[in-house]
């Protein structure tokens, strides 16, 4: 008998009773809340968003240079060292960090843009006039620490602006597709469109310097290696010629000339054979270059949104009648403590 006295009843009967009783609150709370949905929706600022596709590499190294290996080979060059090296320097699933790193976002403050007023400025001045509507405190611009090129130093203004731009420019990699797609929000349209392009092109020059840069730095330092080789090689080519030339119609053979000879001949051979050698090498640097540079697609170019991606003023509204419903609800049970003939 005492477990049932504990279960608790609702009397639906009861229930619509109340709420077509209390209908007038109810609708009038609903009708409220309602509007100041629209009203926060209206003041809310109207954001476009832009969006492009790349389509980044997805390849062994082995597939890289798998085309030039007969053509090296007929000259001479083995390219197999190049061929199977390492895993690629950075893989496409960080790609979108490249998009979040702080060096890029202070790149992107001192690009020129136009807005969709054909109003040329920097995306610093955009960014304060259009998104900050230029409320900024003159304490928050000063820098904390001293500029150095040990380290970045910001203020707190541009470190908030910083955390603002993570949230407006976004990349994201499709594991399925391999597609990755560069999102960017802004309150222009066109400026939305040029920034996302802008992205697009920083990602992929950035991937290639990082996947060329030691290709790049070994070439240069086997350019340099070979050009001194090349020097002797060609000094050492010359004094055995013209020793060849002094002494072929000598007819006296002394002990010191063949030492002499022998020299010479040593220093050639050494001196071809290391020039030839870091040729090799070199032709093998220039295909690695070939090969470690990435081939990163523009599938899906950004284009101008012609409609606002926010405020989303329809579904705010819903939500706020749909809130303003609930509450209305409340209040109707509470009221009288009508709640007491509903709950048996």
């Amino acid at each position: 008998m005492e477990e049932e006295k504990d279960i608790i009843s609702i009397d639906f009967g009861a229930f619509f009773k109340i709420l077509w009783k209390e209908k007038v609150w109810i609708f009038v709370i609903t009708a409220l809340f309602t509007i100041l949905g629209l009203v926060y929706a209206f003041s809310l600022r109207e954001e476009f968003t832009a969006s492009g596709k790349i389509l980044p590499e997805y390849q062994s190294k082995a597939g890289g240079l798998g085309q030039f290996a007969g053509l090296a080979s007929l000259a001479g060059v083995d390219i197999g060292s190049a061929v199977t090296g390492g895993g690629d320097a950075i893989r496409p699933d960080l790609y979108p960090d490249v998009l979040k790193s702080t060096p890029f976002f202070l790149d992107l403050f001192q690009i020129k843009i136009k807005t969709k007023e054909n109003k040329e400025m920097l995306f610093s001045q955009f960014y304060d006039q259009y998104i900050l509507d230029n409320k900024i405190k003159e304490e928050n611009k000063k820098l904390k620490y001293p500029i150095s090129n040990q380290y970045i130093a910001v203020s707190y203004q541009t470190e908030n602006n910083l955390k603002d731009l993570r949230e407006r420019i976004n990349a994201a990699i499709d594991k399925k597709t391999g597609l990755l797609t560069v999102t960017v929000k802004m309150p222009d349209p066109v400026v939305a469109t040029l920034i996302t392009r802008y992205s697009m092109d920083y990602l992929t020059n950035y991937i290639t310097n990082y996947r060329t840069e030691k290709a790049k730095k070994d070439l240069d330092f086997l350019a340099e290696r070979l050009d001194a080789a090349k020097g002797k090689y060609y000094n050492n080519q010359a004094k055995k010629a013209q020793y060849s030339d002094q002494f072929q119609q000598s007819m006296m053979k002394l002990q010191s000339a063949d030492l002499q000879r022998e020299r010479i001949e040593s220093e050639y051979k050494i001196s071809s054979s290391f020039y030839n050698s870091l040729l090799q090498k070199y032709e093998e640097a220039k295909l690695k270059i070939q090969q470690e540079t990435p081939v990163l697609k523009v599938l899906e170019p950004p284009v101008v949104p012609n409609k606002k991606s926010e405020p989303k003023k329809a579904i705010i509204a819903i939500i706020s009648a749909f809130l303003g419903g609930i509450i209305g609800v409340m209040i109707a049970l509470i009221r009288k403590k009508n709640y007491k003939q509903v709950l048996k």
